[in-house]
């Protein structure tokens, strides 16, 4: 890309003009992508009569098939099915970096992939879960949520029908988590982004889970979005109304408790979990029948190092200290169809034999998604985190790895371009990857914060209620979703000392293979990433930024 300066006399207003108009329509158009996955599940037949056009980093001109990027020649390997023709229309994605990186695969890994696809529907919507270790609490869990459901509507049967005197087992024992935005501060959403609310929420079932209440879960409609409208219930009905819920407690005096503990450091969520020390009871924290928390912090792994009370609890669920965040979230929590096919494509890539698959998540700042156009990160400024993905791959790297994929996450859309180009670019290649057996692999989707409000009050960036920014903060979290849930099943990561790269850590299988790097302005950049001493403990994740 060649950078000219500029005239004096250029009409800067004209400038940014054109570039709201460009932001706008590429947003339009990843939208219409999402839309399109969507209405291709529901009415797949109607899809083979379309031709999607779209413009992304690269304007992409023609169908891409395998034939467009010729793989190198594997060896001892079956003969290559040339019967798929991938394209970036017929695989609803919105880059062609997983292409060229498919393009280098052994033979037999393209084969499965190409078996696991379907020119008309696409790829399944399974995330083959079932498998997982995740002990034995899960139908306990369900036949209880069920019972307390079908207490609650006997409770409200009786209050309908005038019954003043209740029995207090009458009353049935809930917990909720809710998001919503804080009336003391205005335009701020006060719960925080994905990780934050994703801390909050796991924490919260934690907590109905060690004391036998029902659960709900519920974010604000405007906030930026409902939770429905993102994650599909795999498992029990957490949907409430928490104004019907807290009037019910309230009005007919069945008890009700409201906690926030939200923003609590360290010391303050010791203090509010674990007055009593390791031998705290949670029953004994919030006694009401009905408990309303807002939090975002988590508290989980402190219970594992802190508590002796729930020590043989836990063993007999089947709970660790690794697999209680991953198996909780996809127990609680699945993305829509759409998103599950999206991220399939590409996790079947970061999960093949010949592939070694590292994900590198650069938080910058709220700056480069808020005025983007005056975005100036590069990576002559984050070198470090390529520099640690090389001596990383250097060290994981196994004779049946044909190819390693660098999958990048980040705030930075300037930092996303960059490191595409160094797919073709072999002066950028050679001066920061230093292999030529490295792809770079981007989602391609849109870059915006959850919690796009508190960042339009921080940086005056132009955000309304209007339906189309509605629309546009709904593609934003569908895509943080996508982009989580895809770092967590990278072989390795590294992620930037902050929340959103630790939830992919927590909820990845494996507990030692996340890399935590500083800050861009600490000190402290040399990490020997091909060390294995390097890598973070889920112990010491816990202590950062949303707690765990």
């Amino acid at each position: 890309m060649t950078y000219q300066h500029l005239n004096s006399n250029v009409d800067l207003k004209q400038i940014k003009f054109r570039y709201n108009m460009a932001k706008w329509l590429t947003t339009a158009s990843m939208l219409t992508v999402i839309l399109l996955a969507l209405y291709s599940i529901f009415y797949p037949g109607s899809q083979s009569n379309h031709k999607l056009h779209l413009t992304t980093d690269h304007d992409l001109t023609h169908s891409i098939t395998n034939e467009d990027f010729a793989p190198k020649q594997n060896s001892n390997s079956a003969k290559r099915n040339s019967t798929c023709q991938f394209s970036t229309n017929n695989m609803m994605i919105s880059n062609d970096s997983l292409l060229q990186a498919l393009s280098y695969v052994s033979d037999q890994d393209f084969n499965n992939y190409c078996d696991s696809w379907d020119s008309e529907y696409g790829f399944s919507d399974d995330l083959h879960l079932n498998n997982q270790d995740c002990g034995n609490w899960q139908d306990a869990f369900s036949t209880l949520q069920q019972q307390r459901l079908q207490e609650l509507e006997q409770l409200k049967t009786k209050i309908a029908e005038n019954e003043s005197l209740l029995n207090s087992d009458d009353v049935p024992a809930f917990v909720s988590y809710v998001c919503q935005e804080d009336p003391m501060h205005r335009g701020s959403r006060s719960c925080g982004g994905l990780a934050d609310r994703m801390s909050g929420m796991i924490s919260t079932f934690f907590y109905a889970l060690m004391t036998n209440r029902g659960f709900f879960m519920n974010w604000q409609e405007g906030d930026p979005t409902s939770l429905e409208s993102v994650f599909e219930k795999p498992t029990i009905n957490w949907s409430f109304d928490p104004e019907d819920m807290k009037q019910l407690y309230k009005s007919d005096s069945l008890g009700f408790q409201s906690v926030n503990t939200l923003n609590f450091n360290w010391e303050k969520i010791r203090a509010a979990m674990f007055p009593d020390g390791p031998i705290q009871d949670f029953n004994e924290l919030w006694t009401s029948k009905y408990v309303e928390v807002k939090s975002n912090r988590g508290y989980i792994i402190r219970t594992f190092e802190h508590s002796t009370r729930y020590t043989d609890t836990l063993n007999e669920m089947g709970l660790t200290k690794t697999n209680s965040f991953r198996c909780i979230l996809d127990y609680l929590l699945r993305p829509k169809t759409g998103a599950r096919r999206f991220i399939n494509a590409y996790k079947q890539l970061f999960q093949m034999d010949s592939v070694l698959s590292i994900g590198l998540q650069i938080r910058t700042d709220d700056q480069a998604m808020a005025h983007p156009e005056d975005d100036t990160n590069n990576f002559e400024t984050w070198n470090y985190f390529i520099s640690c993905a090389n001596d990383l791959r250097d060290a994981k790297r196994q004779p049946h790895h044909k190819r390693v994929v660098y999958f990048l996450l980040t705030d930075s859309n300037k930092l996303r371009q960059e490191f595409v180009a160094m797919n073709n670019n072999q002066t950028l290649r050679d001066r920061y990857i230093k292999d030529d057996q490295t792809s770079m692999v981007v989602t391609g989707l849109p870059i915006e914060h959850i919690e796009a409000k508190t960042v339009k009050t921080k940086f005056d960036a132009n955000i309304t209620d209007s339906d189309s920014d509605h629309e546009r903060l709904l593609a934003g979290v569908n895509s943080a979703v996508i982009d989580n849930w895809l770092l967590s099943y990278t072989d390795y990561r590294l992620i930037s000392r902050q929340g959103f790269g630790k939830m992919a850590a927590f909820h990845a299988n494996d507990p030692r293979s996340t890399i935590s790097l500083p800050r861009v302005d600490s000190k402290e950049h040399v990490v020997d990433c091909g060390n294995p001493n390097s890598f973070t403990t889920f112990d010491t994740l816990s202590t950062w930024w949303s707690l765990g």
